[in-house]
Parts: C-alpha cells; structure tokens; sequence
C-alpha cells in the first residue's frame, strides 16, 4: 500500500549554500534574500507516507496512493537520512496521522519518505543594468535530487506478528527503493532542463517564484509516473502475502539501483 501523504517541496535548512550576486552596497538585502528564499522554498519537497495494508480485495479509498502536504514541513526539514537498509527502529512515530488511526489494524507499517534537492544546489540571483533599466537574473547550478527517510513521522505498528516483519520490512524497503529511482530520474532530467536556464524578471521575488514554478513543473511529471509505480507495487504485494511477487520487485528495483540513474 502506498500512500502518498503531500504535494509539497522543502528544501533543507542547510540546502541552499547559494549566492546573492550584486553590488557590494546591496549585500545586506541580498543576505537577507537568501533567507527568505530558504523559508519561501522550504515547501519544495515531496512527501510520501507508504505503508503496507493487508486483508483487501483491492486497495481501499484511504490507502489509495495520493498526495498530501505534511503538517511539520520543518521537522522533514531538518530530519531524514539519504538511500540505506531499512530497520525497524528507523520508525519512530508514536501513531500514524489523526485521519488514518482508525486503519491502524489493517496497516503493518508506513514509512514517511520525501524527495528533495540535495545540499550541493546553489542558486545564484544578482542585478544588472540593460539601457538603464535595473532587472534581475537567477541560474542554479548543482542540482540534485535525493530520497530521504524521515523516521520521525514513519510509523511500525507495535502489534504486528513478528513472522510478518521481514516481509513488512522489505516492503517498505522497496517503497524507499522507487522514491531513491524518482529521484535519480529527476536529477537526470533537471540536468538536460536547467543546463541553459535563466530566471529573469524585475525583483528577487520575481525570480524567486519563476526558479520555484520551475522546479514545481519539472518534477511533476516524474512523481506521478513514480506514483503508478508505487500503486502497481502495492496491488501486486500489499494486498495479501505474497513473498514471491515481491522478491520479484526486489530483484528488478537491485538491478535498476545499481545501474545508476533510471531510465525506466
């Protein structure tokens, strides 16, 4: 079961070690720009809870894939950790989010992933002068994407039978696994996209929302193909027990992880 908890974006805290280009007279501003640019684009990442559910004929409404923006955008923020073997004590909520506790019978676990820009992105806004006329440009260079887990809103339900864990694990394994392949996929993309991209218009605030509209729309088509993957994961394993359909998965998401970037 995959569910997708947030069409948000966030960039981390320490996520934009960009630079203000400008007149030395206008650092102060430019300073004060790069702050308010880490808060502006602090909803720039993508939030997906994934979970397993079992005893179903079909995925039910609530454990259909969809997105959702998360109440602490700061908490994933600051918190996660990039593409790794996944342990039980990695799921450190106390319970699953207020509109779901009444599924948590029926859910093994639920994992609170996000794919963002890594820390190495730069973006560089500065002024000039054309005929007089005072404008503003923005580029980025470094732009990466990542998957990270963020233990503190994934959840592992206490009563779960422990002959189901290993199979519970991998499958929130996999779910991490797809969002990591998403994320390979994205950067491969931005850097064909944004390899020639400049950001114009007549503020900082200007840029600003064009570089963020930018990135919205790059990235939108490739979480809703990662979305369908999810879904086509989840009706193959999370419905009942079936370790074979989901080694099956594991063995092709190896292979595509160690291929480096997906291309699928």
């Amino acid at each position: 079961m995959a569910i997708f908890y947030g069409d948000t974006w966030n960039f981390s805290e320490q996520g934009i070690p960009g630079q203000c280009i400008g007149h030395d007279s206008d650092k102060t501003t430019g300073d004060r720009f790069q702050m308010d640019l880490r808060s502006r684009l602090r909803n720039l990442l993508l939030i997906l809870l994934l979970g397993l559910i079992a005893g179903c004929a079909q995925l039910p409404k609530h454990a259909q894939p969809h997105f959702y923006a998360p109440q602490d955008e700061a908490l994933v923020s600051r918190k996660g950790f990039g593409y790794r073997q996944l342990l039980v004590a990695d799921f450190k909520a106390a319970s699953l989010p207020p509109d779901y506790r009444q599924y948590d019978h029926s859910i093994g676990a639920q994992s609170c992933i996000s794919i963002r820009p890594s820390r190495d992105l730069k973006i560089h806004i500065g002024q000039a002068y054309y005929q007089n006329m005072l404008f503003y440009s923005g580029t980025l260079s470094h732009l990466k994407f990542e998957a990270i887990f963020v233990p503190e809103c994934s959840w592992w339900n206490p009563a779960l039978d422990r002959r189901k864990t290993e199979y519970v694990l991998q499958h929130e394994q996999i779910h991490f696994a797809l969002a990591e392949l998403a994320a390979r996929k994205l950067t491969s993309k931005a850097a064909y996209e944004m390899q020639s991209y400049i950001a114009f218009g007549n503020s900082y605030s200007e840029v600003e929302k064009e570089i963020v509209e930018k990135l919205k729309n790059m990235g939108q088509e490739t979480m809703e193909a990662s979305l369908q993957e999810h879904t086509r994961f989840d009706e193959d394993t999370s419905l009942f027990h079936d370790p074979q359909a989901q080694r099956k998965w594991l063995k092709n998401i190896e292979i595509r992880l160690a291929e480096g970037n997906d291309n699928s």
